[in-house]
């Protein structure tokens, strides 16, 4: 016999049937066999993504033009992709990507060098941490940290709750590219 949450009893015919239209009607659904019954009970999971954004005192983003990469990176090997992914997000916002060897002539003091730091907690239940601090290339002063955080139902659900919340913040704080 199979005994629900309501103590409703099913005969064994019934059974399969019943769990795949239960599985439809609740997305989250547990089955724990002990001694041969069946007891099915809710699982209520949640996911969820936050960003912020601090600027240094005094600071006017939009002053800021361009963005140079460079090796400033941090974190497990394992993200590259994602790594590739949040370098990806920062030229999608209003600011030119440069490369130093080739830079246009006002860029001494219009360009901001990002380190990235991506972390995932890889057991069950665990976070993607997305830290970029901004830094003017002229001083090498910080003048922005955007941080994000994503927990989902898997690793990689995680990373695109991550990812999205930084994007947020970045088209935020620096505009959409034209």
């Amino acid at each position: 016999m199979l005994k629900t949450e309501n103590t409703a009893k099913i005969d064994k015919q019934d059974r399969s049937r019943i769990c795949l239209e239960l599985s439809d009607l609740v997305p989250f659904l547990c089955i724990c066999c002990i001694a041969r019954t069946p007891v099915l009970r809710r699982t209520f999971t949640s996911c969820s993504s936050s960003a912020n954004l601090v600027v240094s005192n005094g600071v006017e983003l939009s002053n800021y033009k361009y963005v140079c990469f460079g090796n400033e990176h941090t974190g497990d090997r394992e993200l590259d992709d994602l790594m590739m992914m949040v370098q990806n997000e920062i030229s999608n916002t209003r600011l030119q990507t440069i490369s130093l060897s080739y830079a246009p002539s006002d860029y001494l003091y219009k360009t901001l060098s990002p380190n990235i730091h991506i972390t995932t907690e890889k057991w069950d239940g665990g976070h993607t941490y997305i830290t970029i601090t901004f830094y003017d290339m002229y001083n090498n002063q910080s003048v922005a940290v955007i941080k994000s955080s994503g927990i989902g139902f898997t690793i990689s659900h995680d990373k695109k709750l991550a990812l999205n919340a930084i994007r947020k913040k970045l088209q935020s704080a620096f505009g959409s590219k034209e």
